[in-house]
């Protein structure tokens, strides 16, 4: 008795439809493979926003919870440092950096604040000598929210030969 294979033609074409969907898997697979190997991968661009502030003069004492308005602007991209305060163009992650230089006997005290809450802070003036206080922080942040930066007691600006030792900038690093 000679074996018998029998395919129905309905079950010839359900072969052939497999078929061809798997061959269409392999080929959208191989184009993407193909696609990160000569470049040609959608590239998202985060936006460029970006600020650099410094103090050009000193402010001598302030009272706790004033808002320190840095004057000296050399870097602003996106127009989104504005009077003292950072607001966010966009949602993202952000990287903020402050710093405050007092002479000795006088000390003072930075605090930066997202939308009112404190999230980093740094001291300067405690010990002999000029020293600096700083802090670099990573914040999350969503349209609208605003950074800045409270002082209290001394805070100082430019050293009389024109250096800047009291400031305070951001990067947006990734946008979503």
């Amino acid at each position: 008795m000679a074996s018998e294979c029998v395919y129905t033609m309905e079950d010839v074409l359900e072969k052939i439809v497999k078929i061809g969907t798997k061959v269409e898997e392999i080929e959208k697979r191989l184009s993407a493979i193909e696609a990160q190997q000569t470049g040609n991968c959608p590239v998202v661009k985060t936006p460029k926003v970006a600020f650099r502030t410094q103090l050009s003069s000193n402010l001598g004492p302030v009272s706790s919870g004033s808002t320190i308005k840095f004057d000296q602007v050399d870097l602003n991209l996106g127009n989104a440092y504005n009077d003292g305060v950072f607001t966010a163009p966009y949602n993202g992650t952000y990287i903020f950096s402050m710093v405050l230089g007092n002479p000795a006997g006088k000390p003072g005290a930075f605090f930066m604040k997202k939308d009112g809450v404190g999230i980093m802070y740094a001291i300067a003036g405690h010990t002999t000598g000029w020293n600096i206080g700083g802090v670099t922080t990573v914040a999350e942040l969503v349209i609208g929210d605003r950074v800045w930066v409270e002082g209290e007691g001394h805070v100082s600006g430019a050293y009389p030969t024109a250096r800047y030792h009291t400031g305070f900038s951001g990067i947006l690093v990734n946008a979503y």
